[in-house]
């Protein structure tokens, strides 16, 4: 027998763990007596989530990195899975994570046919292999769209496809205002802020960290109007981030405050991710950059049939944000295109209207909410 009490959700990172929070939240609200089970982090399991696998075990990227966590990958789709055919639910929502839930909607849909599957986020089959279409229209029930672009993907199949909005919009809020966030750590209110958004995963802390830190070098030495923020993610542990900066002028926050620090900042040094777009929430002008293991880069380049790597860029469909990415990425680079934004008031005010445009594109939906919407249209068609 199905249970229609219990909602499973499951989340594969920290962007994952705050959508699925977001998610209950609004559940919460919405309809009494439901329980969540699944994998989450520390913010799903703050609001209600019984987690059986631990989301932060999974916050790695790239091909060369999911072949080498196989077994890691494995193990949580055993023990999720075990989970699901004893509790039996009614329904699942799987936020994300394309590759990882992909491989757990087949095994769940070979034994539990019936049970509906809700996909949040759809894999961005615009940007490569395409192909999986097939699989997704197979496996998933509903699909549910954080691009406008993608609903339109899925007309010709036979699934429910629908655009929820995007969480990045509306989850830009403020706790701080300008005075008391630079009170509150330190910063010159005279001076111009540039963040820097390392990455939420490891390996990116690995990789981007050197050349982030030759370029504040540099360019500290020559500009005295500027101090830089570097936002350090919950998911990053140790104090790796700490000593490669204790030699510069480096404030380092947690991301509690990224919706601060992109606010206030000047400009912002961003890793090619979700971050891209909550700059342009903030209207922030950005330096996009992104270097991976060479051999997850090789495969990349011969799969992705995008022009642009960051979301605004794409949304827009054209250059707005500069793309430093593998090779590019460097500190002469970096310095070009940050002295191009600060020197060059034309430039600089073009960007934040392009960021505008962008914003306006993408509406003002509370995806949380639509998703809850859709959870409970769900569970009551049972």
């Amino acid at each position: 027998m199905k249970n229609n009490k219990t909602v499973y959700i499951t989340a594969g990172e920290e962007s994952g763990d705050m959508l699925g929070a977001g998610v209950i939240r609004s559940l919460k609200k919405k309809q009494n007596g439901l329980s969540f089970k699944g994998i989450g982090g520390l913010k799903m399991e703050e609001e209600g989530l019984v987690s059986v696998y631990d989301s932060r075990e999974l916050g790695f990227m790239g091909f060369f990195e999911l072949v080498k966590h196989a077994f890691v990958i494995r193990r949580a789709i055993r023990t999720i899975f075990n989970h699901i055919i004893k509790d039996k639910p009614s329904l699942i929502l799987m936020i994300d994570f394309s590759e990882f839930h992909i491989k757990l909607a087949k095994k769940i849909k070979r034994v539990l046919p019936e049970t509906r599957i809700i996909k949040y986020v759809s894999p961005q089959i615009w940007a490569s292999r395409y192909g999986r279409i097939k699989d997704i229209v197979k496996y998933y029930d509903c699909v549910c769209c954080i691009l406008p672009f993608e609903k339109a993907l899925y007309k010709d199949f036979p699934v429910d496809s629908r655009y929820v909005g995007n969480p990045v919009i509306s989850g830009y809020s403020l706790k701080l205002s300008f005075n008391d966030f630079c009170n509150k750590f330190g910063l010159d209110t005279e001076k111009n802020i540039i963040s820097v958004f390392p990455g939420s995963r490891i390996q990116e802390i690995y990789n981007h960290l050197p050349v982030l830190k030759k370029f504040i070098e540099l360019i500290t030495a020559e500009r005295d109007d500027i101090q830089f923020v570097l936002c350090k993610s919950s998911s990053i542990k140790g104090t790796q981030v700490e000593k490669t900066f204790s030699d510069l002028p480096v404030r380092i926050i947690h991301s509690d405050h990224h919706w601060e620090i992109l606010n206030y900042s000047s400009v912002a040094l961003c890793k090619s991710g979700t971050v891209t777009l909550q700059s342009a929430a903030a209207g922030t002008p950005s330096v996009v950059f992104y270097r991976v293991n060479p051999l997850s880069f090789m495969i990349a380049k011969r799969i992705v049939r995008t022009k642009f790597i960051s979301l605004p860029n794409i949304i827009a469909g054209k250059y707005i944000n500069p793309e430093l990415i593998q090779n590019d990425f460097c500190p002469e680079n970096l310095m070009r295109e940050v002295k191009k934004l600060m020197d060059h008031e034309d430039i600089y005010d073009l960007r934040k209207k392009e960021l505008g445009h962008v914003k306006n594109i993408l509406g003002d939906e509370i995806p949380s909410d639509r998703i809850a919407e859709t959870v409970i249209e769900y569970l009551e068609a049972e």
